[in-house]
């Protein structure tokens, strides 16, 4: 190895010094710059923690699925001063607890995201909906698309988890709208698992946690 780094050592200066003995006939142009992604921040209200509290387990069935009240998280994302097109994609950290058919007509399984498991127990599942959208312009239509080469469509808010993305468009456009103030609502509907299925010898946890990530489009 120090043989190696010796002989590059004296290359080099050869190099160097031949170049030196002639005259100087060409010069290196550099192009420089930085192409830096819009600024934007995404907030959750209430720190993006949905609390149930305590739940009555002699409220809740054993032989049915148990849906619980809607839970609206408020939702904010700001560009500064820039305008930029982006999207979500939400990622299930509780997939392994997914509870099947656990949200009932109207969703797939890609909208139920896991509630954890507690004393080996899969306690249920919940969906994520987008609403109430709106920029500085005025309503804003929600979009999704299936990973990050697929067509927008107009989607219905129900969020599926990654790779499905979603974003808005004004009116009745499939192209996201470039803004840089967005508001709106995460409703979010928490359905617990059968009690039957369910181990009440002591406290049961609902623990669903999702990674909700803005991406530029």
């Amino acid at each position: 190895m120090k043989k190696n780094m010796l002989g590059l050592t004296i290359g080099t200066l050869c190099l160097v010094a031949s170049i030196g003995a002639h005259a100087t006939t060409a010069a290196e142009l550099i192009v420089r710059g930085t192409i830096k992604p819009v600024a934007c921040n995404l907030t959750l209200g209430g720190g993006g923690i949905v609390d149930y509290q305590i739940i009555n387990p002699a409220s809740l069935s054993a032989t049915q699925f148990n849906p619980l009240a809607a839970k609206l998280v408020s939702l904010t994302v700001s560009c500064g001063q820039a305008p930029a097109k982006f999207g979500l994609k939400l990622s299930d950290m509780q997939a392994d607890s997914k509870v099947v058919g656990v949200l009932g007509a109207g969703f797939t399984e890609a909208q139920n995201f896991g509630l954890g498991i507690d004393n080996h127990k899969r306690t249920g599942g919940y969906s994520v909906t987008l609403k109430n959208l709106r920029s500085s312009n005025g309503a804003l239509s929600p979009l999704m698309r299936v990973g990050t080469a697929g067509s927008w469509q107009r989607s219905d808010g129900k969020i599926a988890q990654n790779p499905s993305q979603y974003s808005w468009g004004s009116g009745n456009s499939v192209v996201p709208a470039s803004i840089t103030l967005l508001n709106g609502t995460l409703e979010v509907k928490a359905v617990i698992n059968r009690t039957q299925d369910l181990d009440l010898t002591s406290d049961v946890t609902l623990d669903g946690r999702a990674r909700l990530e803005l991406s530029y489009i």
